[in-house]
């Protein structure tokens, strides 16, 4: 017994109380009140977090956790929705968890995060960065110092066993915040993840873990965290980085590591790409290799959009149509190089063995039949998953896992997952992520859409009861109108002004200066931040884009303050939009309540004039003196009646001016 005792006092507080919980439940005692106490301290803040937690969690669980924690404190939001989610399968589906893959994490607690933060003498620099003047000022140079900070030896000691448990087994360094992944707040790519290939020696792999870690630590002082934290009424409240630390889910295709698909699910989908789909049936946003395709808005991501009432059905008519929107880059571990890196389907198809290219690829006939027809023999693959979504089995259980979290949350949520498949057809399902899912109804114009909340001026004047008439009367011009292109609330609002970034004059820019067009409309977002005004943003092809030729590249924090922004296709320089619901763009963009459409050029486009714009004054230079007024430009509306109307019931977008501003020469 004494040496018991000499034991128990040789450890800290934390590892005390755990033990004490464990004897006791060990013993058959009553752990009620310990289970609350540990899910407080190392689960959740958050209320309604930790009655889910409660309610399906059993004290060996917490114990589970305790044992594969680097750390104390506690394990963060994204965490804590993984486990959860994974726990309601299991206890309300077993038959759905028997296709779950094993869950094999570590959690590096939050005290860790402040811990390096006082160990590397940061505590004066991060005090003041939380003040009101330092809130931005103070970031870069908090995040610098982040990233060259270091770790002490005895943490250093547990990374070191973390990385013999996983061994030469891919890794991904995860944030997980205590606020990310809330009920509240989701902070949808606003905080890195990191792949770590994990190869080399044992201090190679440390040195790139504690590389990975810091990186993530540091992204909390992104600009676009911080300014989703300030708009969210987070900026005074503690942001503590936990870390979850996950074994890569996949396998070995010659020098390539990846699961054979993965993405995102969504128990509820406002984007309906053929009018007979059901919007409760759930999505899923599905890719070949890993997910970072499904949720980022890169070269080549066009993943597959599956509706769970009918998986097989697609916005696409013809297979060339097919060919053309499908995913053209494979994200994957390069085990060669120990790097995270995007492939061309022709640089991996030869790694793949036959059977899995028949369940993830299509053969596109149409162009082997022209080929063949020139005299050429060649075999034409794109990827296209059909092999899954036509596993019945499978996206049943997709769907019923969906709609079970659905239930037990009592609201939508959204998923990360990855697929792994054999030879003979079986599969297993890694669930990585679950969150909430903000989702606004769709209802009548100016009566669904917050202005309270949004601080926008929403008028109902118009509207009926019905979805609402579109503005019209004599002096009624349209800048553009839309059918089945839009996602968002239900609005009419008037407009004060609206950016134009003409699609031709970007695409003529030189590729090394478009990336200044996102620099000048993150100035003028940061104009009108404050400002309270409805403002939309006309912008060629992909908005939020890292990829320069498919859009503008953006971060949220870029377009923020816009009530609205249309994605505009242009043929001549080969812009197209992608209504890419489930993208972490997305998220921002519905947290936000702002509306997302898009401007093809087929029959959903009834109107577009961007010309009405160019006969007004351009005033980007009073805002941002060094903008280039050829390529981008900000129209003042506010004296031109100038209206935006979304019916989200007929999926309708106008926005109309008043004609007398321009002359009878300019209406249409």
């Amino acid at each position: 017994m004494a040496g018991r005792i000499r034991a128990d006092l040789s450890m800290d507080s934390w590892d005390r109380y755990f033990l004490h919980a464990q004897r006791k439940y060990e013993y058959g005692e009553d752990l009620t009140e310990e289970c609350s106490r540990m899910c407080r301290v190392m689960m959740s803040r958050d209320s309604r977090m930790r009655s889910l937690i409660i309610e399906n969690f059993r004290p060996g669980d917490y114990f589970f956790v305790k044992e594969h924690m680097v750390g104390s404190g506690q394990i963060g939001g994204k965490s804590c929705g993984m486990l959860t989610a994974r726990k309601i399968i299991e206890n309300s589906r077993p038959e759905l968890y028997d296709y779950m893959e094993a869950h094999d994490s570590f959690y590096i607690g939050s005290d860790v995060y402040a811990s390096f933060i006082v160990e590397n003498g940061l505590w004066d620099l991060w005090v003041g960065q939380h003040s009101k003047d330092g809130y931005f000022s103070l970031s870069e140079e908090l995040r610098d110092s982040i990233l060259s900070g270091s770790f002490w030896p005895q943490i250093e000691q547990q990374f070191l066993h973390l990385l013999d448990y996983y061994g030469q087994e891919p890794i991904i360094v995860r944030s997980s915040s205590i606020l990310e992944d809330g009920f509240e707040n989701a902070f949808a790519g606003k905080y890195d993840s990191v792949f770590v290939p994990n190869t080399g020696t044992r201090q190679e792999r440390l040195a790139a873990f504690e590389d990975a870690v810091r990186i993530v630590y540091a992204s909390t002082m992104s600009l676009s965290a911080l300014d989703y934290r300030r708009r969210r009424h987070l900026a005074e409240r503690d942001e503590e980085m936990a870390i979850l630390v996950m074994r890569v889910s996949g396998s070995h295709f010659g020098r390539y590591f990846m699961p054979c698909a993965a993405g995102v699910g969504y128990s509820c989908s406002p984007y309906r790409f053929l009018e007979t789909l059901s919007p409760q049936a759930g999505m899923l946003r599905l890719v070949m290799g890993l997910g970072t395709s499904a949720v980022d808005r890169t070269e080549g991501a066009y993943p597959r959009l599956v509706s769970l009432d009918r998986p097989q059905a697609s916005p696409y008519h013809t297979t060339a149509e097919k060919h053309r929107y499908s995913q053209r880059k494979i994200s994957l571990i390069d085990k060669e190089t120990s790097s995270f890196c995007y492939v061309s389907l022709d640089d991996l198809a030869g790694s793949l063995p036959a059977w899995l290219r028949r369940i993830l690829l299509e053969h596109d006939t149409q162009a082997e039949y022209t080929l063949r027809e020139r005299g050429v023999q060649r075999s034409v693959e794109f990827v296209s998953c059909r092999g899954i979504i036509q596993n019945t089995e499978l996206m049943e259980l997709m769907q019923g896992m969906l709609q079970q979290l659905r239930e037990t949350y009592g609201q939508d949520v959204d998923i990360e997952f990855t697929i792994n498949l054999s030879e003979d057809g079986d599969f297993v399902v890694n669930l990585l992520q679950c969150r909430p899912l903000v989702v606004r109804s769709p209802g009548t114009p100016g009566q669904d859409t917050p202005a309270e909340d949004s601080g926008r001026k929403e008028s109902a004047e118009g509207a009926s009861p019905e979805g609402g008439e579109a503005p019209s009367g004599p002096n009624a011009s349209i800048l553009l109108e839309t059918l089945h292109s839009s996602m968002g609330m239900s609005r009419l609002a008037d407009v004060d002004g609206i950016v134009y970034i003409d699609p031709v004059a970007y695409y003529q820019l030189p590729y090394n200066d478009k990336p200044v067009i996102a620099r000048y409309l993150g100035a003028l977002n940061w104009h009108f931040r404050e400002q309270e005004k409805t403002l939309v943003l006309l912008t060629p092809g992909r908005i939020g884009t890292s990829s320069p030729e498919l859009g503008v590249p953006t971060a949220f924090s870029d377009i923020s303050s816009f009530s609205a922004i249309c994605e505009i296709a242009e043929s001549r320089a080969g812009y197209q939009p992608e209504l890419s619901y489930g993208s972490h763009i997305f998220q921002d963009l519905v947290e936000a309540d702002i509306l997302y459409g898009a401007v093809f050029e087929d029959e959903r486009r009834l109107h577009f004039h961007p010309e009405l714009l160019k006969a007004l004054p351009n005033d980007i230079a009073r805002i941002v003196p060094d903008a280039d007024s050829s390529v981008i430009g900000y129209y003042d509306l506010s004296a031109h009646s100038c209206r935006l109307m979304l019916d989200m019931q007929k999926e309708h977008l106008l926005l109309t001016m008043n004609k007398q501003s321009f002359g009878d020469s300019h209406g249409k």
